[in-house]
């Protein structure tokens, strides 16, 4: 709830409260001859009006301060005798408004004498519900705000795991390239330069592009394609790796360097010399929905069974981006391995690492 709302919930509350109060005040107040008059009910709302402002102040000092920090601790005796001296507190305005303040000006709101002791008692049972009110309304406040710090703990925590999941790309792929590109150097291929160019140009989109919550799917595109071509460059022409886009991808938006893992993947653990079973990276789009799809063989010859941090940090991804918003399916036998992963590409879909905070009671007023 917004905070002006609340404010507005507080002022109606106690305005209609306050009106009650001298619609009540007007039948039963006793006024001597000006009884029923326009003179009268001036003087109730006048007398209301003071009464309204000190149950407020009672109802604010019981709800923001005594109950949290008494009522809410267990601390139960010690809240009760706290309750008993603010009535005790404010017992001699309530006096001096019966006794002196309404008689100086010849009013009477009772037909007896009053003392301190009645006063208080009045005072006591008058307040009895707002003392009530008031428990009910701290704890109302007090679990929105823990809600609130629930919340805020939980977003920084996704916050602190998507920046970690996000900084363990860059070396993943560092990793699986330089080794290629320095042997290129190292044999003074005439590839070496436009392979040292293109990893330029791929570190520059992850250092710029992978800190926005989205990028253009465009500019993700591009970033896989300039990817397959330097693993064709490293493979020195004999990579055979088919990579396709279909439907409309301009103007689309997706998390940054949410799909290069699995290429990486493909490229790490699969086999991308067989003319016959080349890797398939297939990118479409239809509609607001992105289907993926990695196809390759397993090479058998590889050492590195673990599967690297590439596809488990995807995954973790895809949970804290696109919760209940992707489908991502992973099927492999002896020989192959093919990933598929549809997803929504919604703008308002994409959770941002800054999101979150749903407006909620706060504070007292």
């Amino acid at each position: 709830m917004h905070k002006n709302k609340i404010i507005l919930f507080h002022f109606l509350f106690w305005f209609i409260n306050f009106f009650k109060d001298v619609v009540y005040g007007f039948q039963y107040y006793y006024f001597y001859e000006s009884q029923y008059t326009l003179e009268s009910l001036y003087k109730t709302t006048a007398i209301d009006l003071v009464r309204t402002l000190l149950t407020v102040a009672l109802f604010y000092a019981n709800a923001s301060f005594l109950v949290p920090r008494l009522f809410g601790k267990g601390k139960y005796v010690l809240y009760a005798g706290s309750v008993l001296l603010l009535v005790g507190v404010f017992t001699p305005v309530h006096y001096l408004l019966e006794t002196i303040l309404l008689k100086y000006f010849s009013w009477s709101t009772y037909g007896r004498e009053i003392t301190m002791i009645w006063i208080y008692q009045s005072v006591l049972r008058a307040s009895l519900m707002y003392i009530l009110l008031g428990i009910a309304y701290g704890y109302v406040v007090n679990y929105f705000k823990t809600q609130q710090e629930k919340k805020a703990l939980e977003q920084a925590k996704l916050t602190t795991e998507l920046a970690f999941l996000r900084s363990q790309i860059n070396p993943h792929f560092l990793f699986n390239t330089i080794n290629d590109i320095y042997s290129l150097t190292y044999q003074k291929s005439d590839l070496a330069p436009d392979a040292l160019l293109k990893l330029s140009g791929l570190l520059r989109y992850m250092l710029r592009e992978s800190e926005q919550q989205q990028v253009l799917l465009t500019k993700e595109a591009d970033y896989i394609k300039d990817v397959v071509e330097l693993q064709k460059i490293g493979l020195k022409g004999n990579a055979f790796i088919h990579f396709s886009t279909e439907g409309t991808i301009e103007g689309k938006q997706i998390a940054p360097l949410m799909l290069i893992s699995f290429v990486e993947n493909a490229f790490k653990h699969g086999v991308c010399t067989d003319p016959e079973n080349p890797v398939t990276i297939a990118l479409r789009v239809a509609g607001d929905t992105l289907y993926f799809t990695v196809f390759n063989l397993k090479n058998k010859d590889q050492k590195d069974r673990t599967g690297g941090i590439g596809l488990t940090n995807v995954r973790r991804r895809l949970e804290l981006l696109y919760p209940g918003k992707h489908t991502l399916e992973i099927t492999e036998d002896e020989h192959t391995f093919l990933v598929e992963l549809s997803l929504q590409l919604h703008k308002t879909i994409v959770r941002t690492e800054a999101e979150l905070t749903i407006p909620v009671l706060s504070e007292a007023y």
